[in-house]
């Protein structure tokens, strides 16, 4: 095993973006004349819920009609209004991102983010050039998430001519496990990011880290 291809989930993996996220839901629903509890903003596991779902907690209730006025308006802020500035990259993952680049690893991010979205950020921090390359859920059909991001390893792995035992995914969520095991490649799940730490230990990643550090000597260990 020598890894020399890394793939990357995006937030919760590479970035701390809950806040930036918040932000355009909180002002989409004041837009529509409401307010999405305090409550619910606490946990960011609820970022993991759809925006209808998340258009349902607003208070008082805007009504169902109000859903893709909603839809529209946190897009509208959040790949044209905002500049992000509480999204960063967890201490350590720039380190780690230029040592890899500097053994010849690719790192390449694939997110569930748009593409949009995911550009815009990567522009404005500066980020861009830390990575070969992305791909996000934008460029491909619609299907649950794990399989979508099952689709998406496996159409950068075949771009790449990878070989599965030279690969690994990173992530902080189920579909990220679930996405290399169907791909054949190693994963390793990290705890400090948005996802439920229990599920991710109960999805059998071939490695569970709790920091960057951590994280770090997994990679070098495997190239």
């Amino acid at each position: 095993m020598a890894y020399r291809l890394v793939l990357w989930d995006f937030d919760g993996t590479l970035a701390d973006t809950g806040a930036d996220v918040w932000r355009s839901l909180a002002w989409a629903a004041r837009s529509c004349g409401g307010a999405l509890p305090d409550s619910f903003m606490a946990d960011d596991r609820n970022l993991g819920l759809s925006v209808a779902e998340i258009h349902r907690r607003i208070e008082p209730y805007p009504g169902d009609g109000s859903l893709d006025r909603y839809d529209r308006l946190v897009t509208t802020h959040y790949r044209g209004i905002t500049d992000y500035p509480s999204t960063a990259l967890y201490p350590g993952i720039e380190a780690l991102l230029r040592d890899l680049h500097g053994l010849g690893v690719v790192n390449h991010i694939v997110t569930h983010k748009p593409r949009q979205a995911l550009e815009r950020i990567l522009a404005i921090k500066g980020w861009t050039g830390l990575f070969e390359g992305w791909d996000c859920a934008d460029q491909y059909d619609d299907g649950s998430p794990s399989l979508l991001k099952t689709l998406m390893v496996r159409s950068v792995m075949e771009r790449r001519g990878a070989d599965p035992a030279d690969t690994v995914m990173v992530g902080d969520t189920f579909g990220d496990i679930v996405a290399a095991r169907a791909n054949g490649i190693d994963s390793i799940a990290v705890t400090y990011g948005d996802g439920d730490a229990e599920l991710l230990r109960d999805s059998r990643p071939t490695h569970c880290v709790d920091g960057v550090d951590e994280l770090a000597d997994t990679i070098r260990k495997g190239l």
